[in-house]
């Protein structure tokens, strides 16, 4: 066979190869399908409590409370991790109530997504009371919260998440209840203090920015520096908000859950109004970071970095006998050990242009046992070089309900300045038992003088 015979041979051979190659790919292929999904089908005991009724059973707890029944609730996932706003929290709701349960685990929403209805077996889970309100978690964990794996044994799917489930609540400002805590809300017509200016959490913690209605009532929206719309500008003008409406020791907070909770802000620059005055707001507050702190982590004031208002704000306290600590029932907060003579100093703090300033604050005394007792004047307070000495305000243990409450100092008409400094001073001979020291707060009067300059102290 001569050279060109082979080399005609050799190309039909290729040829065939090559159609073979393709004949058998083809015959390979196959059309992918997904697998289908499966809907999750609860198949457990019926519901035979509500939240609220659940609520009202363990209102009076102070320390973590097993729960020891067959108890079991019917409700619909309202809020979840899904922006990072809210960690490691879900928030449940029924026709009576709402609670939000501590999970130990990111990416909740992944599985439980808003409008998810859900049983939740609560035997062998606990009660608990953080900043004053009840939630589920399981006691002896890391912030009392549950694990993944118990998590998904308790806390059952039934159905696909549906939206018509989450209607949310139309509240106005200045009728907040008891009944509306940890409840979906949606409030109208606000507009954000700092709106065009600040972003929702500009630096490396949780921050609250202030809105305040048409009649200049005033919340605290709480937004943290791991938010996914974090580091976005307040809107400007008027708007609605949606989100969870909390409540910290009294102090009631809103909860966004994602960016689409921000609706509808038109933009337009603030009034001068009496109803909306500029100098109205909350100017400064302060609570000790989330309380998140590892076992027997207890920082110095020095050596804490995780305050909620940062430079120009400083904080100092020079006998470094003052640490950061959390406590059963207790949120983070300074703790101010006995017989010692401390000064927390705080300095820098915005004032400017402002008018009508009340300081709050909140003490804890550290009183345990029946029969003990201390006076909340033994802390003195200190503002812009004024001193200000709180009424004589004697508690005491006389059952076992009077440990870890807290009490709230309120000094109307502080010395205004353009930068303000606030010191708390404690004297060692007037502590025998230690306090712990919270919420931290300056705000601007919203229309009007204070009636008069008395100090009040409420429980």
């Amino acid at each position: 066979m001569n050279k060109k015979n082979i080399q005609a041979v050799y190309t039909t051979m290729l040829s065939v190869i090559c159609v073979g190659l393709i004949l058998f790919t083809n015959a390979c292929k196959r059309d992918y399908t997904e697998p289908p999904l499966t809907e999750p089908i609860y198949s457990g005991p019926g519901a035979n409590i509500t939240i609220g009724a659940l609520k009202e059973k363990y209102a009076n707890i102070v320390d973590p409370k097993v729960i020891e029944e067959d108890l079991i609730i019917k409700a619909f996932v309202t809020g979840n991790d899904i922006s990072g706003n809210i960690y490691k929290q879900l928030y449940i709701q029924d026709e009576t109530a709402a609670i939000n349960i501590g999970v130990d685990q990111n990416s909740v929403y992944s599985s439980f997504r808003a409008g998810q209805e859900v049983y939740v077996n609560l035997k062998g889970l606990s009660m608990v009371k953080y900043g004053g309100e009840l939630q589920i978690g399981f006691s002896g964990t890391n912030a009392n919260r549950i694990s993944w794996l118990v998590f998904q044994e308790h806390v059952l799917r039934n159905k696909w998440s549906d939206a018509a489930n989450l209607t949310p609540l139309e509240v106005d400002l200045s009728k907040l209840d008891a009944s509306m805590v940890n409840k979906l809300v949606i409030i109208k017509n606000v507009r954000f203090n700092n709106g065009g200016i600040n972003a929702f959490a500009g630096g490396t913690a949780t921050v609250s920015e202030v809105v305040k209605d048409a009649n200049a009532k005033t919340l605290d929206v709480r937004n943290s520096n791991f938010s996914t719309f974090a580091k976005e500008i307040l809107p400007k003008g008027n708007g609605t908000l949606v989100g969870i409406l909390g409540r910290y020791n009294g102090g009631w907070q809103l909860f966004l859950r994602d960016k689409t909770d921000v609706i509808d802000f038109d933009g337009t620059d603030a009034g001068t109004t009496p109803t909306d005055p500029e100098t109205g707001g909350t100017l400064f507050s302060e609570t000790f970071g989330n309380g998140t702190y590892p076992s027997g982590n207890r920082p110095k004031i020095a050596d804490f970095t995780d305050f909620d208002m940062k430079a120009p704000v400083t904080y100092t306290e020079e006998s470094n006998s003052a640490d950061i600590r959390t406590a059963t029932g207790i949120s983070a907060s300074v703790w101010l050990p006995a017989n010692k003579d401390i000064t927390l100093k705080i300095a820098g703090i915005q004032t400017a242009n402002k008018t009508d300033l009340t300081l709050s604050y909140q003490l804890v005394p550290n009183i345990y046992n029946i029969g003990e007792a201390t006076n909340l004047n033994a802390m003195k307070v200190k503002v812009n070089g004024t001193t200000y000495t709180i009424p004589s305000t004697p508690v005491a243990i006389t059952s076992t309900d009077d440990r870890n409450k807290y009490y709230t100092v309120s000094i109307p008409n502080i010395t205004p300045a353009a930068t303000s400094t606030v010191e708390f001073i404690m004297t060692g001979a007037d502590n025998a038992f230690g306090f712990r020291l919270d919420n931290i707060k300056i705000v601007s009067a919203t229309g009007g003088s204070a009636s008069d300059n008395t100090i009040i102290v409420t429980k």
